[in-house]
């Protein structure tokens, strides 16, 4: 080896040695105790025990109430919750929480003024608050909570970029941005970031230290969004093998499997969440609803005209509220659009045909 061969060798062995033991110094900056209540909470969350994800994070508020990370996560524990059941029944007990995750975290600046992860729930509750406003279609709000928490997140990544949670956060943002904003990347200062946004949140559930698994449930609509079915079969086979209760994994398995065109299998899978989802204690029929879609796309695509239309006609079964009928409408537009599709088709197969 010549003599600069092994200076750049030694470079990067320091290199490499440095962000390690970087990431592993800023672990040591949360409590052991808080790690693995939030470890606990955050698993919790991603096996579908909501109220056990919420009873870890009390234990952590009541065993550290004056630091930021019970409440941040009592609060990513209400959010998933809504989301899962596209729900708001949690709003106002879900922005309490934020707020106080900000409110102790700002509090605690005081005397840890140099400890990145009390900012990092600063920004990621402002984040949340963003992500929720955005599900809610109030845009406006969205932005400015979404950009208030990233713009911590980003601060905290010029001074420690070796703090690979800070990913996770960022790269949603930048994703879901340019993803929304597509349109106009023609525009001058207008930046397609999707494919960044991609790799910073894959790098984050690599090598975060608390955000591995809500990483690898972010990624499961990018990568559908994307079309990179492939990738979201194979993340959400391995994610359902670690958490076999989450429903999460297994519609981001129904969706890929669609996209890759193996309708069978992806029949299968949306009849399991079907009957998972009708047998819930809380059940506002929303993905009751959503299942019977998938199942009547497949089955206009198998060319099962009739239970394709049976399954649109299924969908209108359910009493629903008047708030998650509002966020189903794109759903039931859909599918009458599919129910036409099926009526058509089978019409025209049941017309005799001509011998010449």
């Amino acid at each position: 080896m010549t003599r600069r061969r092994f200076a750049d060798a030694i470079s990067l062995l320091l290199f490499l040695s440095a962000c390690v033991f970087g990431q592993v110094g800023l672990e040591q900056l949360i409590p052991l105790e808080i790690r693995q209540l939030t470890g606990r909470c955050i698993q919790s969350i991603y096996n579908g025990d909501f109220k056990q994800a919420e009873a870890e994070a009390r234990k952590t508020i009541k065993a550290y109430p004056d630091h930021p990370a019970g409440y941040f996560f009592y609060a990513v524990s209400l959010d998933v919750w809504m989301e899962y059941y596209q729900s708001n029944d949690k709003e106002e007990e879900f922005y309490k929480y934020c707020d106080l995750a900000i409110l102790r975290g700002e509090k605690l600046m005081d005397t840890e003024r140099d400890n990145p992860w009390v900012r990092f729930f600063i920004g990621g509750a402002d984040g949340y608050k963003g992500t929720y406003e955005s599900r809610q279609g109030r845009y406006i709000t969205a932005f400015r909570y979404g950009w208030k928490g990233v713009s911590v997140l980003m601060d905290l990544q010029r001074k420690y970029p070796q703090m690979n949670d800070l990913n996770y956060g960022i790269g949603s943002y930048e994703y879901w941005r340019s993803a929304m904003t597509r349109t106009l990347v023609w525009m001058p200062g207008v930046e397609d970031k999707r494919d960044t946004g991609i790799v910073k949140i894959q790098d984050a559930m690599a090598n975060g230290i608390l955000t591995r698994t809500p990483s690898a449930a972010a990624l499961l609509p990018i990568y559908c969004n994307e079309k990179r079915f492939a990738q979201a079969l194979e993340l959400s086979t391995r994610m359902s093998d670690t958490f076999p209760n989450s429903l999460v994994w297994y519609w981001g398995e129904g969706e890929a499997l669609y996209g890759l065109r193996r309708l069978a299998e992806a029949e299968k899978t949306y009849r399991y969440i079907l009957s998972r989802v009708e047998a819930e204690s809380y059940d506002n029929h929303y993905n009751a609803v959503r299942c019977h879609f998938w199942l009547a796309r497949i089955a206009l695509d198998q060319k099962n005209y009739t239970q394709s239309i049976a399954e649109c006609n299924r969908m209108k079964y359910y009493q629903l509220s008047d708030d998650v009928r509002k966020r189903l409408r794109k759903c039931f537009d859909d599918a009458e659009d599919v129910r036409k599709q099926a009526m058509a088709a089978r019409a025209r197969s049941a017309q005799p045909q001509l011998v010449p």
